[in-house]
C-alpha cells in the first residue's frame, strides 16, 4: 500500500512540475502536418510500425541539454491492447548540467499527422515546435 502512495505521489509531483514549457501547443502546432516535412525538421525517425487501422506510426526521440534547470520530472501515460500504462521520469545530469530526453511518436494516416504521443519534460520537449 505504500508503493501505491508512493507512485501516486511522484505521479503527481510530476504533473505539477512539468508545466514549465508549452508542451501542448507544440504538440497541436503538428496536427495535420505531412511526413516529410516532420523529416525534414527532426530527421528520420527511430521506430516505425504499421497499424492494423491503417495508421502509420512514427517514433522521434531527441536528447539533449535541458533548459532552464537541472531537474525536471516528466510523465508518460500511454495504451494499448486494453491496458494503460504510467511512467515517471526525470532528466539526469550530465557534465555539470541536466540532460533531457524527448519521445513523440506520431501517427499518420494519409501521409498526415492524425494523433501523436509525447514523453518527456515538458520545458525540452516544448522546444520542438512545428513554427
Amino acid at each position: 500500500m505504500k508503493a501505491i502512495s508512493l507512485i501516486l505521489t511522484l505521479i503527481l509531483l510530476a504533473g505539477c512540475a512539468s508545466t514549465s514549457g508549452d508542451v501542448g501547443a507544440a504538440r497541436n502546432d503538428w496536427f495535420g502536418a505531412r511526413y516529410d516535412e516532420v523529416v525534414s525538421r527532426w530527421g528520420t525517425a527511430v521506430r516505425s510500425t504499421p497499424l492494423s487501422d491503417g495508421r502509420l506510426a512514427y517514433t522521434w526521440v531527441s536528447e539533449g541539454p535541458a533548459p532552464g534547470g537541472s531537474f525536471f520530472p516528466s510523465i508518460g501515460i500511454f495504451g494499448g491492447s486494453g491496458g494503460v500504462g504510467v511512467g515517471v521520469g526525470t532528466g539526469v545530469a550530465v557534465g555539470g548540467g541536466a540532460w533531457a530526453r524527448c519521445e513523440r511518436t506520431l501517427f499518420f494516416r494519409d501521409g498526415l499527422v492524425v494523433e501523436q504521443m509525447w514523453q518527456g519534460p515538458a520545458a525540452y520537449c516544448s522546444t520542438f515546435r512545428r513554427s
